[in-house]
Parts: C-alpha cells; structure tokens; sequence
C-alpha cells in the first residue's frame, strides 16, 4: 500500500513538473518575433481604440469580480455602466508560472457589451514565501512577464492588475523593479499596466503616528511614486480600515480614505489614482469567550436592519452608517455602507480629480449604489485645486 501511494505521489509531482515545463515552453516560444498580418493589424486598432476608451473614461470604474452566481447576474445586468472589469482569478507561483483563468461565463458576458477585462494576479493567498521566491530570481521574473504577455495576447485582456500582497519590506526593490518590467513589457504590446496597493500615511515604518493613521506591514512595501511613473494606473485599496483584528468601526472611513489619499497624490498623479470602494460591511460579535468578527454583503445587512429595536445611526467623523443590537448575552455592532455613503465617497473621487473608482466586489453590493454612480458621473462638482508641485520629487519621500 505505502509502495502504491510512492507511486501515485511521484506520478503526481512528475506530470505536474512536466506540464509546467511544457507551459513555459509554449509561452517562450510564442514570445518569438512575428511578422504582422492584415488580422493582426485590425486587433492592434481594436486594442488602441479600448485602451484609449479606458484611459479617457471619468469616471473610470472598474468592478472587481471573484467568481460567483450573484457576482455574474450583477456583472449582466450593469456590464454598461462599467470601464473595466477585473475578475480575480490568476496566480503567479515562485517560479514565475502564471495560471489561471477567466470564468468563460465572464468572458462571454463581457465580450457582449464590449466591456474590457483586465484580471488581477495575485500571490497566492497572499503568501509572502511565495512573492519573495519569485521576486528574487530574474528568471522567475522574466518567466511571469513573459507569461502575462503570452496570455493577456491570447484572451485579449486589455492588460493585467497587479495584486501581489503581504511582501517582504525586504523585496520592496525588487517589486518595484518587477512592476517596471511588466509595464514595459505590457505598453510594448499596447496593453494596459495597473496595480492594487495597500494604502500608506507617511513613509515611516514603523510608524508611530495613531494606529488607524500608520503604515503598516502590507503597506510598507509599496514605493508609490515609482511604482506610480511605471503603471497606468494605481488602485488604493481603501477598505478594512476596521478588521476582525480591530474594535468595531468603519470597513473605510471618510477620514482615513481621505488621510490615504493625501499621502499617494502627493506622489502619484491624481489622474492616475483609483479609490477603493468596498461593497461589503463588517459586523463584531462580543460573546463571554471574546470578539469574532465577519464580513457581511449588502443581503446580509438587510435582514439585521428589519430586526425588531434596531435604528441604524450615523457617524459624522466617519460619514458612515452602523447599528447594534443584542442576541441574548450576544452584542452585535455591524457598519456597512448605504446611499448617503456611497455618496460621501464618490463625491471624494470628483473633488480630487481622480481617474475614478474601484470597487470590490460585484454581487455583494447595495442596489442603490448603481443609482449613486449614475447621478455622480452626471453631476460635476466644483474641483478642488490643484496642488503646485504635486510631481515634484521630495527629499525622503517614497
């Protein structure tokens, strides 16, 4: 028995070996040069012309999605009212293999409204071993440039959003230099660069300013205005302010999206800037054993909020919504978003002249959102100024 299961597990590690010896070879040879074609000259045109859609958009609203029904009927119904849509579903190994794929239920939906898809590639499960592995072989490196390339040309991806998360602070070099190389590979072929980072307060680390005001270990690595000149656009993951690591209180508050925001546009480009917005809440749960925490969607709030006694409230410094209410010995304190918010956060992306909004994710959302968005991107606001020497390089500054 113990002789048979040998076998299996070597068979298993010898066909997964060779599959991706075989990956890496077909990406490497399609990477070879090729001489242009009528066909391939429309696409090239097509490909500009999409690109040139995204850019021009304001507001450019891109919608994360990760795959589910609720996630799919959404994406049906409001693919329209979207720039771009980022489904959450490669992943880049230590040896720079690039897997994954579009759901083709996405795919076809999209493809149907002529709605650009621009995937997102993460590390997976955020493991720090495994971005570290990759980013400190050059050949690792070459291997997921080349691999985003190959794929992005054969589904026709506009481009790529970069999702790499929890890095070593020691490999913040080396991650920079990374999403440089992809840049430049992806705007030779005329695709589209961006990236998803954590948001930072100032450039110390670690920081001793108030705790919801510091920078810390997610966002450390993240060397904004350099990353900033590289990609196309830069999405501020502004949620979970409040986590299942915190007290109660806002998944992202009016101030501290606004503190996260003032510290990248002082080093990015406001119209290279994408506010997170996130369509999930948070709810806490004090038992006699501690604190547990969740995450909740807009259908998981509602029925809360038609609980017998409950009466949501409004927190001004935050411009955000919560109740409570009691379980039996159970104190349950939830915070979520609705319409009154959602405006307070769309009205922060048109005061500061940004590229627009990113928000995750597709089928957990407020139905009153979309009717949000619509009114906003019809109504211009008077725009803050804009502040002299926002470009300009500081001493000490990252």
């Amino acid at each position: 028995m113990a002789t048979t299961l040998f076998r299996v597990k070597h068979i298993a590690r010898f066909t997964s070996f060779f599959f991706a010896m075989f990956a890496i070879g077909f990406v490497e040879a399609a990477e070879q040069p090729r001489t242009a074609s009528p066909a391939k000259s429309k696409e090239t045109t097509a490909l500009a012309r999409a690109r040139l859609r995204v850019m021009s958009a304001r507001p450019l609203a891109m919608y994360y999605y990760s795959d589910d029904s609720r996630g799919l009927k959404s994406l049906a119904e409001h693919a329209a009212e979207m720039t771009l849509v980022g489904p959450q579903c490669f992943k880049v190994e230590a040896d720079g293999v690039v897997r994954g794929e579009v759901p083709q239920a996405v795919t076809e939906t999209a493809r149907r409204a002529g709605l650009p898809i621009m995937p997102l590639v993460v590390n997976p499960g955020f493991d720090r071993s495994i971005a570290s592995a990759m980013l400190r072989s050059p050949k690792a490196q070459e291997r997921a440039v080349s691999f985003l390339a190959y794929l992005a040309r054969r589904e026709n991806f506009i481009g790529w959003q970069l999702d790499l998360e929890y890095i070593d602070l020691a490999d913040k070099a080396l991650y920079t230099k990374f999403v440089q190389r992809a840049a430049a590979r992806m705007h030779r072929d005329g695709r589209l660069l961006s990236i998803a980072v954590v948001p930072r307060f100032s450039d110390a680390y670690p920081d001793t300013r108030a705790a919801e005001f510091r920078t810390g270990e997610w966002g450390a690595p993240f060397d904004f205005r350099a990353i900033g000149r590289a990609v196309d656009f830069m999405v501020l993951m502004t949620y979970d302010h409040h986590s299942n690591s915190t007290p109660p209180g806002p998944v992202a508050g009016h101030a501290w999206m606004k503190a996260a925001l003032d510290y990248a546009a002082r080093r990015v480009p406001a119209e290279k800037l994408l506010l997170g917005i996130p369509f999930y809440g948070r709810e806490w749960v004090e038992t006699s054993g501690g604190v547990l925490s969740r995450s909740l969607t807009h259908d998981d709030i509602s029925p809360l909020l038609d609980r017998p006694g409950v009466e949501a409230q409004w927190d001004e410094r935050w411009r955000a919504p919560w109740f409570e209410f009691r379980d039996g010995t159970e104190l349950h304190t939830v915070w979520y978003d609705d319409e009154r918010s959602y405006k307070e956060k769309l009205r922060i992306v048109r005061r500061s002249r940004l590229a627009g909004f990113a928000a995750w994710r597709l089928g957990t959302e407020d139905p009153h959102f979309w009717t949000v968005a619509a009114e906003a991107a019809r109504k211009p606001e008077a725009r803050a100024p804009r502040r002299s020497g926002t470009h300009r390089p500081r001493v000490g500054s990252q």
